[in-house]
């Protein structure tokens, strides 16, 4: 692959990014469990904020992989093209970066059922 040590500077620099949001999820997820509303409203301003950032990563990966001739492919693709070394390098940040989406995604389930939940129980008092 052209480009090798850019596209793997940028997939590092994107996991460090999905492991700052899993953090911030999980702080949302205990806000929203506190019923804290001054925390509350900070985490959720913050999410705002990564939600602006991953939309911004998203657009410098679009731009890499078209500049170094991977438009359209994913990341499993671009390890599998691999071989050696550089494939086992590809692997690794292939599953941190998987890793690192999913944790994010858990927490935003966990608050997002949470929530659901919240609502439930506050329909249901006010019907009482």
């Amino acid at each position: 692959m052209n480009n090798y040590d850019e596209f793997c500077d940028f997939m590092e620099e994107y996991i460090d990014f999905y492991n700052e949001v899993s953090d911030n999820e999980k702080l949302r997820l205990d806000a929203l469990a506190s019923d804290d509303l001054q925390l509350i409203n900070k985490v959720l301003a913050d999410y705002q904020v990564y939600v602006t950032k991953a939309e911004i990563y998203e657009k410098r990966r679009n731009e890499l992989f078209k500049k170094i001739g991977l438009d359209g492919k994913s990341f499993r693709e671009i390890v599998d093209m691999e071989t050696g070394e550089r494939r086992e390098e590809l692997e690794d940040l292939f599953y941190d970066f998987r890793d690192a989406v999913m944790s994010a995604r858990d927490y935003n389930s966990q608050s997002l059922d949470l929530v659901k939940k919240n609502l439930k129980e506050k329909d249901y008092l006010q019907q009482k």
